[in-house]
């Protein structure tokens, strides 16, 4: 396994490692400085840095070809991050409405295009608002509706809700899926953010 650190190789975490949560972890007890933490992970040759590192952490270590970390200053780099996945999120919550309108108006194809697009945003937006918790720690919930991962939880079921509806082509049904399911959580995503961004601005964050 070859683990390269801030581009500089280094062996001597494999001995006491078996899986890339150990690894991970023992790279966290070596740092010297609590501000400096990993900002950048390709992982054989795939860049995970903003995906959920739960689907990782009990990988066995000799399934691990290399492993390629970038360090930083991340509390500044995620606080930096907050305000635009507050807009980001805005700017989805639009697609989405005008993605229920032209399917309730009959321009399935127009729709797609915007859907199918969306998709992908929802996907960016929750890695990279799973890497910006990671690195604040930000508390409470969010006007009543739950943590960050309450409201993370909630979308992958609601998709495959979509899913089958947009498979039985029930365009109608989709589109009220969209307004009445996925854009409140959304907006409730936009809100946590807005939260989490007035408790950098305070302090009240790691």
């Amino acid at each position: 396994m070859n683990i390269i650190i801030d581009g500089q190789p280094t062996g001597t975490l494999e001995a006491s490692a078996a899986t890339f949560g150990d690894i991970m972890k023992a790279l966290a007890d070596v740092r010297r400085d609590p501000g400096i933490g990993i900002t950048r992970v390709r992982l054989n040759g795939t860049d995970i840095t903003g995906r959920d590192w739960r689907d990782f952490v009990g990988l066995p270590a000799d399934r691990i070809e290399s492993l390629e970390i970038g360090t930083g200053d991340v509390a500044n780099i995620a606080r930096d991050m907050l305000t635009s996945l507050e807009d980001f999120s805005g700017r989805l919550i639009t697609e989405l409405g005008q993605t229920a309108e032209l399917l309730r108006s009959g321009n399935e194809e127009r729709a797609a295009t915007l859907y199918a697009r969306a998709i992908d945003g929802m996907t960016l937006l929750r890695h990279t608002a799973e890497m910006t918790f990671r690195h604040l720690k930000p508390v409470g919930p969010v006007n009543g509706n739950g943590s960050h991962h309450h409201l993370f939880d909630r979308l992958p079921g609601l998709l495959d809700e979509l899913i089958a509806v947009q498979e039985g082509a029930d365009w109608v049904l989709l589109a009220d899926l969209i307004e009445y399911e996925l854009i409140p959580l959304f907006e409730d995503h936009q809100r946590l953010f807005h939260e989490w961004q007035s408790g950098a601005a305070g302090g009240a964050l790691n």
